[in-house]
């Protein structure tokens, strides 16, 4: 009996100092947090552990984070997941989507940037530059077929022709009409008179018959001829291939360059009607190419986006430093707070340490009173 209650008593009392043991070995981890000194001099232990490392623990969690947590590779992998592209896209057109359920006019948005008066800014901008653009063509020294498509300059080509023969065909028009022969008449009556004595005897010679209806038949005649077609087209030709060999500058020497490309600049921008344009929502102009911008354009970019931060990664995870984050965050937490971090994240883990620690005191004291017995 005496032996149980020894056992009893030896077991209790090893479980205990185990228990206790280890209950105050984790509390020292984190306590005290400031050293403690008696009689000018520091107290062993004190502070404890982490709080006496914390300074290495912080670089030492920063490399471990940049080495083997958030690497290079790991993101790479990441970024290559369809899923994960799958939900950037999903992402962005939720926002797109939310941002154009406002129907905001981009006079809207340019006012919450901060410009003021955008319609007439644009405007004015807008017709600077047309002017300035087009000054800038009116005293180019370079020559007019440097400007024009070649596709452009063949459809000409093959309609100088059709020109030619339409200018005949004006041509026959017009003097066979009242207006050409009473111009003829008035030609035949000034070459006449003229020649004085020598018109009034041609006058004489031919009588009654009417130069005029004669001269109106032979126009009519020559108009109509081909040969006379094929010169309308050869002279067409000429002029347009010297034309094509002038300096731009040459061509509008004669005309008013300030005054012309100012009023050109005018009506491009009322055709392009920036005021109307301006006062429409945006989700009402990007309408025609929404289709086109989610099913196209979006994933290219955030296809090329992906590429890029995998191919930049390594440069833009040295840019931000993420290990001085890490350190710099991990020594900006008080003790107090990191206790708290660790202890709630394991806490159960400590308290079965506590309970083993007691666990192998009790198995320590049972088994030194069965020594003690047979001693």
């Amino acid at each position: 009996m005496e032996f149980i209650l020894t056992s009893a008593m030896m077991v209790v009392i090893s479980a205990f100092i185990g228990g206790v043991t280890n209950y105050i070995a984790i509390k020292m981890l984190f306590r005290p947090y400031r050293p403690i000194y008696l009689f000018g001099k520091k107290l062993p232990f004190t502070p404890g552990l982490i709080p006496k490392r914390r300074d290495e623990l912080a670089r030492q969690l920063g490399k471990m984070v940049i080495e083997h947590l958030v690497t290079p590779e790991g993101i790479k992998k990441k970024m290559e997941e369809v899923s994960f592209q799958q939900k950037i896209q999903s992402f962005l057109l939720q926002s797109i989507d939310a941002w154009l359920a406002k129907q905001k006019t981009l006079t809207e948005l340019l006012e919450e940037y901060g410009v003021s008066n955008s319609k007439e800014m644009i405007t004015t901008r807008l017709e600077r530059a047309i002017e300035k653009s087009i000054l800038h063509f009116f005293n180019t020294d370079q020559k007019v077929s440097h400007f024009l498509p070649q596709e452009w300059k063949k459809n000409i080509e093959l309609q100088i022709p059709n020109l030619a023969e339409w200018i005949a065909m004006k041509g026959v028009q017009y003097v066979e009409s009242d207006e050409g022969k009473q111009a003829l008449q008035r030609m035949i009556d000034d070459f006449l008179q003229q020649k004085g004595t020598f018109g009034g005897m041609i006058q004489m010679f031919l009588g009654n018959l009417n130069i005029a209806d004669k001269i109106q038949l032979e126009a009519a005649k020559f108009f109509r001829h081909q040969g006379t077609i094929d010169l309308i087209a050869s002279i067409l030709f000429k002029e347009w291939s010297r034309l094509l060999d002038m300096p731009v500058s040459e061509v509008t020497s004669r005309m008013d360059k300030d005054k012309t490309s100012l009023s050109i600049a005018k009506l491009i921008s009322e055709k392009i009607r920036i005021y109307e344009t301006l006062d429409k929502p945006i989700s009402e102009l990007i309408q025609p190419y929404k289709q086109a911008i989610t099913e196209k354009m979006l994933p290219a970019v955030i296809s090329s986006s992906v590429l890029y931060l995998q191919n930049s990664v390594e440069q833009i995870m040295k840019a931000f430093d993420i290990d001085e984050i890490v350190t710099a965050q991990v020594e900006s937490f008080s003790v107090e707070r990191l206790e708290e971090v660790v202890l709630t994240i394991s806490k159960r883990e400590f308290k079965m340490i506590t309970y083993l620690g007691a666990l192998l005191g009790g198995i320590i004291g049972f088994v030194q009173s069965i020594i003690i017995l047979f001693i």
